[in-house]
């Protein structure tokens, strides 16, 4: 039966360049198994393209922005879901008011701007304060019922309030009919998936992630080798 194995990239998929190289070989074995290989991560598609072309990841399906967008090996969007613009637009004065603007990105779920011109797939902003960024996260998503967001690595991330990586795999589930589903992450992002379908995670993770995890691993390759060898029981 077709596996297909989910990975977070960050922290996840790479954690240095010589690991990478270690998890590229049993992923390219993997797929030529017939199996799919899904990279879900919260960068923007232009972002995670440069990674893929530096490494040569190979991959059947990409999941950016956390679901928001979702496409696959040649580059063909096959799903996007905006922030509503309206809601954009207004969250972009609050953030003016706040003198916020220059810290302030707009992802149009392919590339980064510094305007709202048609296309609004995430927003993202520099964290400066950890404890502003929480009260700030808390005041735009309690004004604005239709988004959420969370804080990674230096930065708030706000996405329309559907999106999350499960919706993203549950969306590429209906288009291809696969059953066989693994995930493994490492960070707040990756909570949903990994519960949804009984996931792993890095051993690296963060604390509120190993909290609610009972399978960790030390790189992607060591995830490989166990959802294979527990395939073959």
């Amino acid at each position: 039966m077709q596996k297909v194995l989910v990975s977070d990239y960050d922290n996840t998929l790479y954690t240095s360049d010589e690991q990478i190289k270690k998890n590229i070989e049993k992923i390219n074995e993997f797929i030529n198994r017939g199996n799919l290989f899904v990279i879900a991560t919260g960068r923007s598609y232009i972002d995670i393209s440069k990674m893929i072309m530096k490494y040569n990841i190979p991959f059947n399906y990409l999941i950016c922005n956390d679901g928001g967008t979702i496409f696959n090996n040649n580059g063909k969007l096959l799903y996007k879901k905006d922030i509503d613009l309206l809601t954009a637009q207004s969250i972009f004065k609050d953030l003016e008011v706040k003198n916020l603007l220059d810290i302030t990105f707009i992802d149009t779920g392919y590339d980064y701007s510094k305007k709202i011109e048609n296309e609004v797939n995430a927003i993202i902003i520099k964290e400066i304060d950890s404890a502003f960024s929480k009260n700030l996260l808390v005041e735009l998503t309690s004004k604005y019922s239709n988004i959420h967001g969370y804080i990674s690595d230096n930065w708030i991330n706000i996405t329309e309030k559907s999106v999350t990586k499960t919706n993203g795999i549950l969306f590429l589930k209906s288009l291809l009919n696969f059953e066989k589903i693994y995930t493994i992450g490492d960070t707040i992002n990756d909570i949903n998936m990994i519960n949804e379908f009984n996931g792993a995670c890095m051993k690296n993770s963060t604390k509120d992630l190993l909290k609610v995890c009972n399978i960790k691993f030390n790189s992607v390759a060591d995830y490989i080798d166990y959802i294979e060898s527990r395939e073959q029981r």
